[in-house]
């Protein structure tokens, strides 16, 4: 055996070695507890929290333009006033010259508005924004389990790879092993030799690109659940699924109704159809009742020349209503209504393309989901007839009748099988995800039932 296969070999060996202990050393994580760590640190799930918390602010900004407004306001001056005569003034009440004195002023106003439309449908808007925000956060609870599940899975089948890689890494160095016991008893070639060599080095390859494969999805872990998870659970392989019962038009029904994609759109049009309105009311009269005090007194001052001991106040108190009618902004307030019209229209279009997509994505995944129900039964099939095929290869090249790329051609074709199984378990549970995301049912109870599924030591 060549000294640099030697060295390949041995380095994979302990590489694979090492890595295996540091899973096995781990502590086990289920699909539900993930899903809960990645509730509590999902960084994308807490910034919806918080976005939504700052969006049900705009129900009191909304109502605020309907309640009264009141001001006050207050001022205190200090004047030190001085006049000249051109001409001598005969009245001594009036001939002061200098006058040193405070004035003292406040007021206050409270203005309720009695109609104003725009402002009216301003707070509906607004209304209706914070139920988009509460769509928008549930649809980032489900896109966090779509996420969790997806990783999941990902992460499994990264080390399915590996287990897979190692168990057929095996069954060839007992191959290479056998053709080199037969080569030295010259019944076989070194051709047999040499090919299954090649095949080993290819493997401990793959296994190395699985390995580092697997330790970047584990990572990737880290940026939902904010730390590493322990050695994942895996998939029982006794299980059984059961067949989705409801017709694709019906999941369909559901998903025009439920869909949060379409919900959003369809609140994003019932916005731009209040701000067509809050436009127009820039245009309508507005009405506000008020009631006003004032108050204004100094210590003294012109016209009599009084000293700091002598002065005067004003009083004021009013009540009414003010009516605003605007009659002529040069166009502008017109122009923006039919602005508004046509973005409307132009959500109303997007909504539109948006539900024959989500049509089409419910019937991909539901076809695609039929279709995983009806791979199992033949996938485990073709698993039977390929160990069957590898059982008589091998006893044909024990005999001399086949030759070792035989045997690495059947061991091939019995692992690819035994991979196209497990995966396509995850793809069944993957798009039933994907179906009851697309008809926006994804609950963390879908977490919870697919958990069953994992093998609980």
């Amino acid at each position: 055996m060549p000294i640099n296969f030697l060295k390949l070999r041995l380095c994979s060996i302990f590489f694979l070695m090492g890595f295996s202990s540091v899973i096995y050393a781990e502590k086990s994580s289920d699909l539900l507890t993930l899903y809960n760590e990645a509730l509590r640190h999902d960084a994308i799930l807490s910034a919806a929290t918080i976005q939504n918390q700052a969006t049900q602010e705009l129900i009191d900004q909304g109502l605020s333009l309907l309640l009264p407004n009141i001001s006050a306001s207050g001022s205190y001056s200090d004047l030190n006033n001085e006049r000249k005569f051109n001409t001598p003034i005969s009245n001594v009440l009036l001939a002061g010259t200098k006058a040193d004195y405070q004035n003292y002023e406040y007021g206050v106003v409270v203005r309720q508005p009695v109609f104003n439309y725009a402002s009216y449908n301003r707070y509906k808007q607004n209304l209706l924004q914070t139920s988009l925000s509460d769509k928008q956060l549930l649809w980032s609870h489900q896109d966090l389990i779509y996420r969790v599940v997806k990783l999941y899975f990902e992460t499994l089948q990264a080390s399915d790879e590996i287990d897979l890689l190692q168990a057929q890494r095996k069954e060839i160095l007992a191959q290479l092993a056998e053709a080199e016991a037969m080569f030295k008893a010259g019944l076989v070639s070194i051709t047999d030799v040499n090919e299954t060599k090649t095949k080993a080095a290819l493997i401990e390859v793959e296994q190395l690109n699985a390995v580092q494969l697997f330790k970047i999805k584990k990572r990737e872990f880290e940026t939902i659940t904010g730390s590493l998870p322990g050695k994942l659970k895996k998939l029982n392989p006794v299980i059984t699924f059961t067949e989705v019962e409801n017709k694709a038009e019906e999941w369909i029904d559901i998903a025009i109704e439920n869909n949060l994609d379409l919900q959003i759109r369809r609140d994003e049009v019932k916005i731009a159809d209040r701000e067509i309105d809050i436009r127009a009311g820039d245009r309508y009269p507005t009405i506000d009742a008020f009631a006003s005090r004032s108050r204004n007194w100094n210590s003294g001052g012109y016209p009599y020349g009084a000293t700091k001991n002598q002065g005067g106040s004003d009083f004021s108190d009013a009540i009414g209503v003010e009516i605003n009618i605007p009659i002529y902004q040069g166009g502008f307030k017109s122009s923006r209504v039919r602005e508004g019209k046509l973005l409307k229209l132009k959500l109303q279009e997007d909504e539109e393309y948006l539900e024959r997509q989500v049509k089409l994505e419910v019937r991909e995944n539901f076809l695609h989901l039929q279709t995983n129900f009806a791979e199992i039964a033949a996938y485990d099939v073709a698993l039977k007839s390929a160990k069957l095929t590898l059982d008589s290869t091998n006893l044909g090249f024990k005999a001399g009748l086949r030759d070792s790329i035989d045997v690495l051609r059947a061991q091939q074709v019995y692992f690819d099988a035994e991979k196209d199984i497990l995966d396509n378990k995850y793809d069944y549970l993957m798009n039933l995800v994907n179906l009851k995301f697309s008809v926006g049912m994804l609950t963390k109870q879908d977490i919870v039932e697919i958990n069953k599924y994992l093998i609980m030591e």
